[in-house]
């Protein structure tokens, strides 16, 4: 199912949670919306989820608007979507499967349907067997994991997923985004993942929206906006990969005037010496790795370029000829 927002718009007194927002959420495919906290994501995915309605501008699934619905339409509609949280919000005093068959129940479906379909959806996040443990003796994947059975309980079209990993470690969420990839295939849905972590993006999302202060400063596929960022936003949450990660190593925490970025074959080819023999540029690599951003390898580099400026400018020049994206830190006026 396709998302549409137009000219979206949610204040609360004088703060402008999302303004003026469009954008096009395509149909099976996982799309990310990413900013820091304050920045309106959590706003825009309750607007988009039906959960609140806008002050002005609208939302559409597919060709249907949503965001004027009655009270009885509007339960029909959230009954083609699913949300998973970052706190889980399962019920403590039910068993995992009981947990997965509560939205069924409401629903008021046959007993044997949701038996069956409970067992099915276990088998689906790997909790074969696991249907009667009580839900405090369960890991917090193992939680989620039970989450994201539930929200698929009634076969939605679309997924929302609140910031789903924020709570998880670096491994466990790994896997669960691995779970939702390999979901989204199986289901043919159209996942929404709001999150401030920059690595869920590079690992789940096909595309990306980038949010700061109720706008957004940045859209496209996930690989352009590694490759090639555009907003100072976007370069900030990139940068904090080289600290979190251990495909990118930086050794030296001074220096770095330039950010080098290489994307796919220009990974493996040797444009530094190149760059290097025939201007005679000086680098001093201060930060350096490559990761794999949806099956394409893309390589940064944080150096400064020496002897002089003059050196450095054609250096620049010459790598930016080569495909290499160069960004260079802003000089604080004096």
């Amino acid at each position: 199912m396709e998302i549409r927002l137009r000219n979206l718009r949610r204040n609360y007194g004088s703060l402008h949670a999302v303004d003026d927002v469009s954008l096009d959420i395509p149909s099976n495919t996982v799309y990310g919306i990413i900013g820091k906290s304050g920045a309106g994501k959590s706003t825009l995915v309750r607007l988009v989820s039906m959960l609140e309605k806008p002050d002005n501008g609208e939302v559409y699934y597919d060709d249907k608007r949503v965001d004027n619905l009655s009270k009885k339409e509007l339960i029909e509609e959230r009954r083609h979507i699913g949300m998973i949280f970052q706190n889980f919000n399962l019920f403590s005093s039910r068993s995992a499967a009981d947990n997965i068959a509560y939205p069924m129940e409401i629903c008021h479906m046959d007993k044997d349907h949701i038996r069956k379909r409970t067992e099915e959806l276990l088998s689906l996040v790997g909790l074969e067997g696991r249907g009667k443990a009580p839900i405090s003796t369960l890991s917090g994947g193992q939680k989620q994991r039970v989450a994201i059975a539930r929200a698929l309980a009634i076969n939605p079209s679309i997924l929302f997923c609140d910031e789903a990993t924020s709570a998880l470690d670096p491994q466990t969420t790994r896997a669960i985004l691995a779970l939702i990839k390999e979901i989204q295939k199986k289901m043919n849905l159209t996942v929404v993942m709001i999150t401030h972590q920059m690595e869920v993006v590079r690992d789940a999302c096909d595309r990306v929206a980038v949010l700061d202060s109720g706008h957004i400063v940045e859209e496209g596929l996930v690989s352009d906006i590694f490759s090639s960022p555009k907003s100072d936003v976007t370069k900030d949450f990139l940068s904090s990969l080289t600290n979190v990660r251990e495909s990118i190593v930086r050794w030296s925490r001074d220096g770095g005037h330039f950010t080098l970025r290489f994307r796919g074959s220009s990974t493996d080819e040797p444009i530094i010496s190149t760059v290097s023999s025939e201007t005679g540029a000086v680098f001093n690599i201060r930060a350096a790795g490559v990761q794999n951003v949806n099956g394409e390898e893309m390589g940064v580099m944080i150096t400064d370029i020496g002897p002089d400026e003059e050196t450095a400018l054609k250096a620049a020049a010459l790598l930016r000829k080569m495909g290499v994206v160069i960004e260079e830190e802003k000089k604080e006026a004096e």
